[in-house]
């Protein structure tokens, strides 16, 4: 009797503990969000946070991944604000892979007739000019004690002030890592203009020589090519 009783009792105990565990599995379930459908996904990869505009580590694009909006099984842009991005440092595929990834836009995708298409949300067009103005001054701030450049912008974003040494052409390093903050505070500015609704949008860049105060260049971009060579002291 006594023998009979205990394995009753195992029984049930193994059978409310499988109920619980089924709970448990259930709950999990029931917690993972469900994903929005979209094509394929890029493959693995190593693109780091500070390797793109949008600050996060991005997957590697494969060869067959859709730049299109076909890439979103579901779209619908009702409500959403479209946005068309001009110029960018990167080629296309990063680009689109790396915006769908962000988080600051519900759908990137390129069209022909349009060329790089963001559809956002109004609270996405306000964390996006956030990040920009961010990004903006964190270059300021990184180049600030540079010994052959300094950097300023003004506030609307519209004018880009570089002050250079004709020393920088002899340091290939860092005349790279001004070349590459001066890209990124382009991009920036194109941006949050555009964000802005400015649809013909440019850059003032004016560039003066840091020994002697003399103007070297004062162009527009992207109507305008940026090129500082030893030509440009050459020409002064």
């Amino acid at each position: 009797m006594k023998k009979k009783s205990i394995t009753g009792i195992i029984v049930v105990a193994l059978f409310i503990i499988g109920i619980i565990a089924a709970l448990i599995v259930y709950k999990k379930v029931q917690t993972v969000p469900e994903k929005s459908q979209v094509g394929e996904e890029p493959e693995t990869v190593v693109l780091s946070a500070d390797e793109n505009p949008f600050g996060i580590e991005i997957k590697k694009i494969n060869e067959d991944y859709d730049l299109t909006r076909n890439y979103y099984k579901n779209y619908d842009n009702t409500g959403l604000q479209k946005y068309i991005i001009p110029v960018i440092f990167t080629d296309k595929r990063t680009y689109i892979a790396e915006m769908r990834e962000s988080g600051y836009c519900q759908y990137g995708y390129e069209s022909k007739e349009e060329g790089l298409v963001a559809e956002i949300t109004e609270q996405q067009r306000k964390n996006w000019l956030e990040l920009t103005e961010k990004d903006i001054k964190r270059v300021i701030e990184q180049n600030k004690d540079e010994e052959l450049y300094h950097f300023k912008i003004s506030d609307d974003y519209k004018i880009l002030y570089l002050d250079v040494s004709k020393e920088i052409l002899n340091s290939q390093s860092t005349f790279t890592a001004k070349m590459s903050s001066l890209m990124t505070l382009t991009y920036d500015s194109e941006i949050y203009q555009v964000l802005n609704g400015t649809k013909d949008w440019s850059l003032q860049i004016i560039v003066t020589d840091m020994e002697t105060g003399k103007e070297l260049e004062n162009i527009k971009f992207p109507e305008e090519d940026y090129n500082l060579s030893i030509e440009t002291w050459d020409n002064l």
